[in-house]
Order: structure tokens, then sequence, then C-alpha cells
């Protein structure tokens, strides 16, 4: 019966029950009274303290996401996912004494020895 009561009244599980109904409480009988007053200073204080409820209940459903979202880059969302492979390898540079019909892997060797004058 113990570990019953601890599973259900953890913090995990109550924390949100208490910022749901405390969020509408505020509503209720704080925000909406306050836009209907025909006072023009309590009809800000009470849209400003609905303001930060709403921030406050946004951050705390899903704050933890949205800092998550923003600091962390997910692998492979980066833009040399979607380059070819082929592309990123270095290009051979081009010997201009070797002619371009001629096609080798290997170094253009030069054969021909210049004639002494």
């Amino acid at each position: 019966m113990n570990n019953l009561l601890k599973k259900i009244f953890d913090r995990k599980i109550v924390s949100p029950v208490f910022v749901g109904f405390g969020g509408f409480a505020i509503f209720t009988f704080i925000v909406f009274p306050g836009l209907t007053v025909a006072n023009g200073v309590l009809n800000i204080l009470s849209s400003l303290i609905g303001i930060f409820t709403l921030v406050y209940i946004f951050y705390y459903i899903d704050g933890d996401k949205l800092y998550k979202s923003i600091i962390e880059i997910e692998s492979g969302e980066t833009e040399l996912d979607y380059v070819n492979p082929d592309e990123l390898k270095p290009k051979k540079k081009r010997n201009i004494k070797q002619f371009p019909e001629v096609e080798s892997k290997e170094p253009f060797v030069k054969t021909r020895k210049k004639l002494k004058k």
C-alpha cells in the first residue's frame, strides 16, 4: 500500500496537476474578474498576470524540450549529409603537358629530352 501511494503521489504526477489547477484558479479568480472591472490600471495588471501565467505554464510544460532543441543538433542533419560523397573527394590536378585524350591514373612522365644547342 505504501509503494502504491508513493507512485500515485510522485512529484512527476502531482506537480503538473497543481500547476494546471493553479493556472485555472488564477484565470478564474484574478484575470477574468480583473479584465471586467472599469478601472484601467486593474485591467493592465490583470492582463500582465495572465500573460505571465501563460508563459510560466508554457515553459513548465514544454521548457525542457525547447531548450534541448535549441542547444542540440541531431546527428545526420548537416548540409554534408546531402552531398554526394564523390564530390567531397579532392579533385586531381590536370597536367597541362599531357594530352586530354590520354587518361591514366599515374602522373605524367616526361620522356622527351631537351635538345642542346
